[in-house]
């Protein structure tokens, strides 16, 4: 068993219709792996985004939707990194999605 702790910056594009803003988010997730697969009960997520700065840049936008996008965006993106280490694999990717 190994608990592996990676620190990333992911960036979720809010498409505003005239233009679109990359959301730099750093994400901290710390999970485990045993025999070499990815334990999908282990995983914890961390993450940092200036809430404030959206809120000036882009006063239309609703804090709440924003959020719940955000976290699709950051666990799609920890789905792809553990799929291309190898740790998952597309079967398991589907079946997370569900």
């Amino acid at each position: 068993m190994v608990w592996v702790v990676e620190k990333k910056v992911f960036y979720h594009i809010l498409d505003m219709g005239f233009e679109s803003v990359g959301i730099p988010v750093r994400v901290k997730f710390e999970f485990d792996v045993q025999d070499g697969r990815f334990l999908p009960d282990s995983l914890s997520v961390e993450l940092l985004y200036n809430q404030q700065a959206i809120e000036r840049r882009c006063p239309s936008v609703k804090m709440d939707v924003l959020e719940k996008e955000v976290q699709t965006t950051i666990n799609r993106e920890i789905r792809n990194y553990l799929q291309n280490c190898g740790y998952i694999n597309e079967n398991i990717e589907e079946n997370d999605r569900s």
